[in-house]
């Protein structure tokens, strides 16, 4: 396959205007955009500009993944949104980065080195624009996917000193029912389930409460504080309500600084352990239905072998390759069921008579032979 690149890039809080519109459509002659969404797509060349620039002056979310992977998933906030410390607790190396200006705080989530999976996968920002709004209501569940991510990247500690302490973030709570963007981000960053269903396990099953008393909280504000969010409001900025709700919770002496609940700190090692162990768990049940099933298939043709044979017979009534392969799929039932029910020594008798009229039938006997039925002497 050729090169491909896709960049993606969403607004969340309003639409662009005419004006940033324009500027949009001439940041690349392969671009598609409106006043909400853009999409620049690549078979050969790069973007000549930076995304994360891009996404800081006109959008709220950008995505970028290529054919041969590496990645990106940058988030835009109103400053001040999201905590100042909102990843401290966090090991990511350069793999996540929360950038704070002025106007606009950025979380770059970016695995340049990362590999695409071995099957051609295609990834949309908005299936993941969501987490954005989760992050500024303090559901820290998808950093903690790109935490796993991080750790998956740099490698497990197996062989950790004993004094040695391994930093690890708490699970967050909820962290068994993820939401839709949150399971699309493991995804995108191919964590696979069993990992998430390690780490789940030491989650706790509730999130944030939402006993917030808005009407009894506003009345804490001073006139002052209300008149200015109303003049804001008029004016449409972005993120005031995220900004409104933190302050009136803060009144209301809930300190919602965007932290987990207290959850259990699992090395990625132990987590490691755990989702090797769960695989196999899973993979020994796959094996133990696929046997039922093959077993229940097994006396399901057991007790129709007559109309077996009569399918067998009048399959071979079109001489073509497709009814060949279609008999012998059906011999091979019926041997299968033979040897498992014990009776393998009537079945070859019976395959013996049956064979002889088809003894002049080469594709039919190469077939056979390749699936080691005993064939008479010619």
């Amino acid at each position: 396959m050729s090169e491909y690149q896709r960049y993606e890039f969403m607004t969340s809080d309003r639409p662009l205007t005419r004006a940033e519109l324009d500027a949009v459509n001439s940041l690349s002659s392969h671009i598609e955009a409106s006043s909400t969404h853009a999409v620049i797509e690549y078979h050969w060349g790069n973007f000549k500009h930076d995304p994360i620039k891009v996404l800081h002056k006109y959008f709220d979310g950008f995505l970028y993944w290529a054919n041969w992977g590496s990645p990106q998933l940058a988030l835009r906030f109103p400053h001040g949104i999201l905590p100042a410390d909102l990843i401290d607790d966090y090991d990511f190396d350069e793999f996540v980065t929360f950038t704070k200006h002025p106007d606009y705080d950025i979380l770059d989530i970016q695995f340049g080195e990362m590999e695409a999976p071995d099957e051609w996968t295609e990834y949309d920002l908005g299936t993941l624009i969501s987490i954005r709004d989760e992050l500024m209501g303090g559901d820290l569940r998808a950093l903690y996917i790109a935490w796993l991510a991080t750790m998956s990247m740099l490698g497990s500690y197996d062989e950790e000193e004993e004094d040695e302490i391994i930093s690890a973030p708490p699970v967050p709570p909820a962290f068994a029912t993820l939401t839709a963007a949150q399971q699309a981000l493991a995804e995108l960053l191919q964590l696979p389930q069993e990992l998430l269903d390690a780490a789940a396990q030491h989650s706790n099953a509730t999130n944030l409460s939402t006993d917030d008393d808005f009407g009894a909280w506003v009345e804490l504000l001073s006139q002052e504080r209300r008149k200015d969010y109303l003049v804001r409001l008029a004016r449409n900025e972005p993120g005031l309500s995220r900004l409104l709700v933190k302050e009136l919770r803060e009144l209301g002496g809930r300190k919602t600084k965007a932290k987990p609940l207290p959850g259990e700190n699992v090395t990625y090692a132990t987590l490691l352990a755990e989702s090797k162990t769960i695989k196999a768990e899973i993979e020994r049940e796959e094996r133990e239905q696929e046997q039922l099933a093959r077993q229940r298939h097994l006396q399901e043709v057991h007790n129709r072998q007559e109309d077996y044979w009569r399918q067998i017979n009048q399959t071979l009534t079109r001489k073509s390759g497709t009814a060949y392969d279609e008999a012998v799929r059906l011999l091979i039932d019926l041997r299968d069921a033979a040897d498992h029910f014990k009776e393998t020594q009537r079945f070859q008798t019976r395959f013996r008579a049956w064979v002889q009229p088809y003894m002049k039938r080469p594709a039919l006997l190469e077939r056979l032979y390749k699936n080691k039925f005993a064939l008479p002497q010619v």
